[in-house]
């Protein structure tokens, strides 16, 4: 946690000094996660205003909040910073100690992917750096500087920052918070694609990662459609990477023991078998191998920390419920994470067979029918039964309904989870897998 006053809060945020000399705990927008000691940041949403719950903010030992000049109300014991916009405050906090501060800065981007792969440029970084990493999925506007203020003390040598957007102008707006040294973009895909018109304008959005001009190194994914244009976009060098085409700046071979080549026949290096499973995770473990030939490890130190990766929670985790093997994949779900996961289960053993529990993959707008349809699609060849959370996911029942394949479809979580007690049996292999908010994960606390 990054040490600071209030004085120092007042500064930063042009506000009348306070008289205390109080020392921040930390910063928090929801009171239901405050601890005391803390500043409250009274957040105005569509649905939510923080100023709504100051009183609450001061019963669970906050000492100060972040309010908008509009408010009028009462105080409750608070010391209040009074701001144009609290949002806009949060982000000028981390803005400012970020600028005074001497840490290099890695941002991760990606339509999928990016926690894991920011979680692997720190692990291989902290085997030489004092590292630190933005926690979770903390990727958002509020997300990001809240991981800056919260999760870092300022004695870092590099920061992996993990930024996520959803529509255009967010990740501008993020590097401007936190300008990075290397900015990583994974791959682009239909994810969160309701707010936009084509994969295109997703990987155009997502390029805004390269735009700010102290960015030093570019690293993106070759296969993307449009790489040409996404180089382009800002004035730092870029350098790709991929496990399927030699032309790639940075290129695994797979077949060959995964050997590592290097555009131009500079480098060759047999990274041997890397610890995680899924191509797609190779992938991810790939990009964060980039990074760490940008900071200078070498490919001994590289090949070292390759295998003491770790996949992050609910990602691809093995567990046994009586004889079931369950793949619990159920972090958050897109067409293409899906189908990774569905090319990633295990061959059961004995009499068991493959079972795909499927949760609607949200956010898809005007691309939702095609996406789950193709998932539908793409799971006949993979496993023997389908079952199915959320109207969204009707295009992949149409799909087995036609096929004449045993498919299941349910509209919440008690009925299937009732239904998978009665039809699994021992030996079987199941897969979870769903957006966050069909909340997956839960069907192994219910089982």
């Amino acid at each position: 946690m990054r040490s600071m006053t209030w004085k120092q809060i007042a500064q930063f945020l042009n506000c009348p000094e306070p008289h205390q000399r109080e020392i921040v705990q930390g910063f928090c927008v929801d009171t239901r996660l405050l601890k005391p000691g803390e500043v409250f940041v009274a957040l105005v949403g569509t649905r939510v205003d923080g100023h709504a719950y100051l009183e609450e903010a001061q019963k669970k030992g906050a000492l100060a909040a972040i309010v908008g000049n509009s408010y009028r109300g009462p105080n409750y014991g608070l010391h209040l910073f009074h701001v144009a916009d609290p949002l806009d405050a949060l982000q000028e906090l981390a803005r400012a100690v970020l600028a005074n501060g001497r840490s290099q800065i890695v941002a991760v981007t990606g339509s999928v992917g990016k926690t894991t792969t920011k979680e692997f440029i720190k692990s291989l970084l902290s085997s030489r750096y004092a590292v630190a990493a933005s926690p979770g999925n903390s990727n958002s506007q509020v997300g990001v500087p809240l991981s800056v203020l919260n999760h870092t003390t300022g004695n870092e040598e590099i920061l992996v920052l993990e930024m996520g957007m959803t529509e255009p102008g967010q990740l501008a707006r993020l590097v401007q918070i936190a300008p990075p040294d290397v900015a990583v973009l994974t791959t682009a895909a239909l994810v969160h694609a309701c707010n936009f018109a084509s994969l295109e304008a997703i990987a155009l959005t997502k390029a805004e990662i390269f735009s700010h001009s102290q960015t030093k190194l570019g690293i993106l994914h070759y296969d993307l459609s449009n790489l040409t244009t996404l180089s382009e976009v800002g004035s730092c060098p870029k350098i790709s990477f991929s496990t399927t085409s030699s032309d790639a700046d940075y290129s695994l071979d797979r077949v060959m023991d995964n050997t590592l080549r290097v555009k131009g026949g500079k480098e060759t290096f047999r990274l041997g078998h890397i610890h995680v499973p899924g191509a797609h995770n190779v992938h991810n473990a790939l990009a964060a191998v980039v990074v760490a030939r940008y900071f200078g490890l070498s490919w001994e130190e590289i090949k070292t920390g390759l295998a003491m990766l770790r996949l992050p929670e609910k990602r691809l985790q093995v567990v046994q419920r009586e004889g079931v093997v369950f793949l619990n994949d159920s972090y958050n779900a897109s067409e293409v994470s899906t189908k990774a996961a569905l090319e990633t289960l295990p061959e059961p053993v004995g009499e068991g067979c493959k079972v795909a529990v499927l949760g609607s993959m949200m956010e898809l707008g005007q691309f939702s029918n095609d996406c789950h349809k193709r998932v539908g699609e793409f799971a006949l060849d993979r496993v023997a039964k389908v079952m199915c959370l959320g109207e969204e996911c009707r295009p992949i029942y149409d799909v087995w309904k036609k096929a004449g394949r045993s498919v299941e479809l349910f509209l919440d979580r008690a009925a299937l989870v009732a239904h998978l007690r009665q039809v699994l049996k021992p030996s079987d292999v199941v897969l979870l897998k769903g957006s966050r908010s069909k909340e997956l994960w839960k069907v192994l606390e219910e089982l």
